[in-house]
Order: structure tokens, then C-alpha cells, then sequence
């Protein structure tokens, strides 16, 4: 899947002058946490709510309300925007954007072509991609087994699910630790599978089987 599947188009975006008092108008306004900040047509940085957060004056502050609105006006985007952009295409994988976002620990990547934001991707936009792409619905059966070191081990354990019945909606592949050693790990999400049956069929076939939830 690409992010162009997933993007939101046209972001709502800030200028550097804009102020303070209006990004947090807007980000409450809109219900969003990441503002790319565009001057010129070009992108120039990316205002978060943490960014927010952080230039927020103290609560304990011993201002009058009109004191504090004029000192919000007063703060431009340009002094507390993250200026190191972190960015993908509409072509990228959404695989990699969610890397990008796990090494950076950010929530949100603009969406560039051409040099022009065309969209951003967020952290929930990839985990709403995850629960498609596994297919997650709530009655199917969800089964885990090691994928064991020989050759036709995959295609064994496809067949043995056919036998019986099931219909894979997803297969995702993990490393995890089995008996000290690290394994190749799959898992499925099966439609139209009795689990007793199956997994009886499995293990007689030198399959490992992890777990298997209806």
C-alpha cells in the first residue's frame, strides 16, 4: 500500500508570521495535532501540539487574560516550529513512512511531489491501514505458529488450512523467541476453519502452533 492511499489531502497548513493564538485556535478548532508550515509555496517547518505545549507560557503565569492573549499574538510560528521536516511522497511505501515515524518518534510526515505538500500522514492513519491489511474483523479465527526451516514449510501449513476448510484473509510474518532461539513466526487471520480439527491436522504435520483464538 502507498501513502497516497492513505494521505489526507490539502492539510490545513500555517504561515511562519502566523501567531501562537492562532495555530491553537486552529488545532482545537480542527481536531489535529500536526500543522506543516508553508511559506512560499514551499514547506519550511511543522508546528505539533507538543511544540504547543512546550511555548506555552506556565500555567502558574500571574497574567490578566488580556495580558495573556496579546503575548500569544506576540509569538510567531517561525520561533517554535520544528524546522527538520521529516517527509515522504505519495509513492512511498506506507511501510516506510511508519519506519520514519518509529525512528523519529514523530505522529505525522508531509506528503511532497514535485517539491509542493500535497497531503500528510499520520499515526493513526497507518494503524488504520494495519487493521485493513490484517483484515481484523471480530469473528475469525486468529492463528500463530512457527514457520519451520525447511523447504515447502509455507505452503504445507497453506494446504493443510485448506483442507480444512479455511479461507486465509491475511498472513503477516514476525520474528519472535521460541525455545531460546529466534524463529520466523506467521500469522494468519482464517475464515471458515473449525480451530480443533486444524490444528490437530498441523501439529501431525511437524507444525509448531503458537496459539489459535476464535
Amino acid at each position: 500500500m502507498l501513502v497516497e492511499k492513505r494521505m489526507k489531502r490539502d492539510p490545513v497548513t500555517l504561515g511562519p508570521e502566523d501567531s501562537f493564538r492562532h495555530a491553537m485556535t486552529l488545532i482545537r478548532q480542527k481536531g489535529i495535532r500536526h500543522l506543516p508550515v508553508v511559506e512560499g509555496g514551499r514547506l519550511v517547518g511543522i508546528l505539533t501540539d507538543r511544540d504547543l505545549r512546550q511555548a506555552a507560557p506556565s500555567p502558574a503565569t500571574s497574567l490578566e487574560i488580556h495580558e495573556l492573549h496579546y503575548l500569544l499574538e506576540k509569538i510567531k510560528i517561525r520561533e517554535i516550529m520544528t524546522r527538520k521536516v521529516y517527509t515522504v511522497t505519495p509513492d512511498s511505501p506506507i511501510e516506510e513512512a511508519a519506519r520514519l515515524m518509529l525512528q523519529h518518534k514523530i505522529g505525522g510526515l508531509p506528503v511532497l511531489q514535485d517539491g509542493g505538500l500535497v497531503g500528510i500522514i499520520t499515526e493513526t492513519d497507518i494503524l488504520t491501514a494495519f487493521v485493513e491489511v490484517m483484515g481484523i474483523q471480530q469473528n475469525q479465527t486468529r492463528l500463530e505458529l512457527v514457520l519451520e526451516d525447511r523447504p515447502g514449510a509455507f505452503l504445507d501449513v497453506c494446504r493443510i488450512i485448506q483442507e480444512q476448510g479455511g479461507d486465509i484473509v491475511s498472513v503477516v510474518t514476525a520474528t519472535a523467541a521460541h525455545r531460546g532461539e529466534e524463529k520466523k513466526v506467521l500469522v494468519f487471520r482464517l475464515d471458515g476453519v473449525t480451530v480443533d480439527p486444524l490444528l490437530v491436522h498441523l501439529e501431525a504435520g511437524g507444525h509448531t502452533v503458537l496459539s489459535a483464538i476464535s
